[in-house]
């Protein structure tokens, strides 16, 4: 399916609500270090995801860009289609928001732990993570990587993409889920 970007664009923004209900019960998924820290402070008073440049998200916390990282499912569920519409209309230069939507969906992290303690595998982690979202919102998602592997055709990016669009987001989207 060949989607223009305008209409993914608007689909994102219709699919996923502008402001959030209120403060997250948890809005870092990690307590080491001081950039959750610093993910908190950026990210606590941003209730509308609509009104956040595309050059704050690339930076945010501090110049870091790392903030996708530590977003804890919740948030990151409503704050995605910020990096979604930024990496659309904007040349991101620090970060990829394909990488968070399909990290843990290639073939080789099905068996692999998140932490050698944890029984959890990477690929539990990711569906558990994007589970929140209703069958309008993954389809939008769907919609966004296959736009991202055409506009990036031949770069080593789409492998990961196809694979995780194959292996996860095409059923993800199928499945009527509605909340």
């Amino acid at each position: 399916m060949t989607v223009s970007a305008d209409a993914v664009i608007e689909e994102i923004r219709q699919a996923f609500p502008a402001r959030r209900q209120g403060r997250f019960l948890q809005l870092v998924n990690s307590a080491q270090g001081d950039e959750p820290l610093r993910v908190i402070a950026a990210f606590d008073d941003k209730g509308d995801w609509t009104t956040l440049a595309p050059e704050w998200l690339d930076k945010v916390p501090s110049g870091l860009g790392s903030a996708l990282n530590f977003l804890a499912d919740e948030a990151i569920c409503f704050y995605i289609p910020a990096y979604i519409v930024a990496d659309m209309t904007t040349a991101l230069q620090m970060v990829d928001p394909t990488f968070t939507l399909t990290h843990g969906f290639a073939h080789r992290s099905h068996s692999k732990r998140v932490k050698p303690q944890s029984e959890k595998t990477s690929t539990e982690y990711a569906r558990n993570r994007w589970s929140r979202l209703s069958h309008a919102q993954a389809a939008a998602i769907v919609h966004y990587l296959e736009w991202r592997v055409l506009r990036d055709h031949g770069h080593i990016v789409n492998n990961s993409i196809v694979e995780a669009l194959a292996t996860y987001w095409y059923d993800r989207a199928a499945k009527s889920q509605e909340r």
